[in-house]
């Protein structure tokens, strides 16, 4: 009876250390139903341990009495349930580590896709902001990009103009966001965009700034300013990577990549946006699917 009861308190010995793998690596419905089945079978180590203990004395031995000879075929078969127990055990441990080891994996690859993603866009910040005449892969958009930046040195009266409305423009970040948007939905993108632009400039602690980072990037796509905009949604992920506009900004910046040429940064975004995000917005699955396709990712 005592070697039995040592096997049942080694199995309990070994059941906790499951739930804490689990509860630490695994964030996944498949390691919920490890962890439950782990629970159910201490239970069972539980129950097996006080019933020992019942009809033996102490749960460990000591100087309790030896077990009635008639009780033999009952301890053979609580006997067999123990070593049942621990080859589950042993199962559920190695189904564990096998799981952790893939996330291990998985967040390596995520990593690794961002990493490129960042190189990229890190690429397209210096080309608009001073190389981007010299860069090759730049030609398609050779119209848009310059204008950005080449329009204050072209026309003194251009930034003169906008003049009266930049002083009119609301300096309540509220009310600044709700004039941008109504801009935007009047097709107004430049005026959409200077005003969303003010409130990230000026109010970048406001809780607006975020919606209107989001509408920077979305006025610029309007405008054709791709490259633009490839670099406005990527500012807007890294404000908030789990915020409402996450999977939208990763999205739009995969479309800004591909629409530039850089297929493979596009299809590396797509790729952490599922992984990310495995169950997109409502709407958002028949997007992801056409920017996929037309950056020609696997």
């Amino acid at each position: 009876m005592r070697q039995k009861l040592l096997a049942l308190a080694t199995a309990a010995a070994l059941l906790p250390l499951a739930p804490a793998w689990a509860q630490s690596m695994i964030q996944s419905q498949e390691g919920i139903a490890l962890q439950n089945e782990i629970d159910q079978l201490q239970s069972q180590m539980q129950q097996l341990q006080s019933s020992s203990g019942g009809n033996g004395g102490s749960s460990l031995g000591g100087s309790s009495s030896p077990a009635p000879s008639n009780s033999g075929a009952a301890g053979a078969s609580d006997q067999g349930v123990v070593a049942n127990l621990l080859t589950q055990v042993q199962q559920l441990q190695q189904q564990v580590q096998d799981l952790s080891g893939k996330v291990d994996e998985l967040q390596n690859q995520v990593n690794t896709q961002h990493d490129a993603t960042e190189k990229e866009i890190g690429d397209l910040k210096f080309q608009v902001g001073g190389g981007g005449g010299a860069a090759p892969g730049a030609a398609p958009q050779a119209g848009a990009a310059p204008q950005s930046l080449a329009a204050p040195a072209q026309s003194a009266p251009a930034p003169e103009a906008p003049a009266p409305e930049a002083s009119a423009a609301p300096t309540d970040p509220r009310a600044a966001l709700k004039a941008a948007l109504a801009a935007y939905t009047k097709h107004d993108y430049a005026t959409a965009q200077s005003l969303a632009q003010g409130i990230v400039t000026q109010n970048k602690e406001a809780p607006e700034a975020y919606r209107a980072q989001y509408l920077v990037a979305q006025s610029l796509t309007a405008q054709g300013k791709t490259q633009d905009a490839a670099i406005a949604y990527d500012s807007t992920y890294n404000m908030n990577r789990s915020g409402t506009y996450a999977p939208q900004s990763l999205l739009g910046l995969a479309g800004s990549l591909s629409a530039i040429g850089q297929n493979e940064a596009a299809c590396d975004t797509i790729s952490s946006l599922n992984s990310q995000f495995p169950t997109p917005p409502a709407g958002m699955q028949p997007r992801i699917d056409a920017v996929s396709k037309k950056a020609h990712c696997q």
